[in-house]
């Protein structure tokens, strides 16, 4: 195998590992803890940004698993900086254009570098109703 080959075949490793560094470790990262239809639980590393007394996260992709969770079983938990509080989760399709703002707003560098792959028209952003 020559080099170019060698890089070529390395190329979508780094491009994932870039992806997963990115969604994992810049800015705040939460922990989303959902169900599914069977009763397992589900973890899921994720961006949240405040608007006002609001908390939203979002789904960039409407057919991911763990929308699918929050879809049909709203309660979910969200884990951040060491708390962990419950809510009721409800996506709000309208609200798009105003969370994606306010995640490029927040996240900077790595929201513009996953808007360049990712496709932020079919993003689903999710209302965190606090619960208690």
């Amino acid at each position: 195998m020559n080099q170019s080959t060698a890089k070529l075949l390395l190329l979508p490793l780094i491009v994932w590992a870039a992806l997963y560094s990115i969604r994992n470790y810049t800015g705040e990262v939460a922990t989303l803890y959902t169900i599914d239809g069977a009763g397992a639980s589900h973890t899921t590393r994720i961006w949240v940004v405040e608007h006002g007394p609001e908390l939203w996260i979002r789904s960039i992709d409407p057919t991911s698993d763990w929308l699918d969770h929050v879809v049909n079983h709203p309660q979910v938990e969200l884990k951040r900086a060491g708390s962990i509080a419950s809510y009721h989760a409800t996506p709000y399709a309208d609200r798009r254009t105003r969370i994606n703002a306010l995640m490029a707003q927040r996240y900077g560098w790595a929201d513009w570098i996953l808007s360049k792959i990712e496709d932020r028209d079919q993003a689903v952003p999710i209302f965190l109703d606090p619960l208690g």
